[in-house]
């Protein structure tokens, strides 16, 4: 199973970025995970030929069997994030996401943050085909919630992080046998 990682957050050492990885690390051994780190090239959608950036995207997104994405908690999406989204439910980056799961795990300081930003990537990622399933934490999003090795601390939340990753490669196996 192949999945790629998008960090709705352009800086390298965000927490989002972070929470990626550790969360990357609570896949099945068996899944070949790859982080796509092409956001912060990604234009606002328009009519035309499909920027490479884009492009790469679709491509990194057709060949996977599912899509891990985190995010901020916030009450509006990242500008870049919404651009990738918009490209990915155009006509332009055609079906990359149909039928596809996507995990989407946000964390926030209060509940209803991670409510709104799970609201927003549904819509958008439901409008481009894709399964949703999502992992929220209310966690302040400090230095704390990562042990020495990156992953995610509490034990509860990596927990269900497991439950909602499972969801990627139970679709995934359903989708090759259909």
């Amino acid at each position: 199973m192949r999945v790629v990682g998008i960090a709705g957050s352009l800086l390298s050492k965000a927490y989002v970025r972070r929470l990626l990885e550790a969360s990357g690390r609570e896949l099945p051994a068996s899944a070949e995970f790859e982080i796509w780190d092409g956001l912060d090239q990604v234009p606002p959608f328009e009519d035309g030929p499909l920027p490479r950036p884009v492009d790469d995207l679709c491509h990194a997104l057709s060949g996977a069997d599912g899509v891990l994405l985190t995010a901020p908690g916030h009450s509006v999406l990242p500008p870049e994030l919404s651009h990738a989204l918009d490209w990915m439910s155009s006509q332009h980056g055609g079906t990359v996401l149909l039928g596809k799961p996507v995990v989407v795990v946000t964390s926030c300081l209060r509940p209803y943050e991670s409510l709104w930003t799970q609201t927003q990537l549904r819509r958008a990622l439901g409008a481009a085909g894709a399964v949703v399933y999502g992992a929220d934490a209310t966690v302040s999003p400090g230095l704390g919630q990562f042990d020495p090795t990156g992953r995610i601390n509490d034990p509860a939340f990596r927990e269900r992080l497991r439950e909602v990753l499972s969801h990627l490669s139970s679709t995934s196996l359903a989708r090759s046998t259909a």
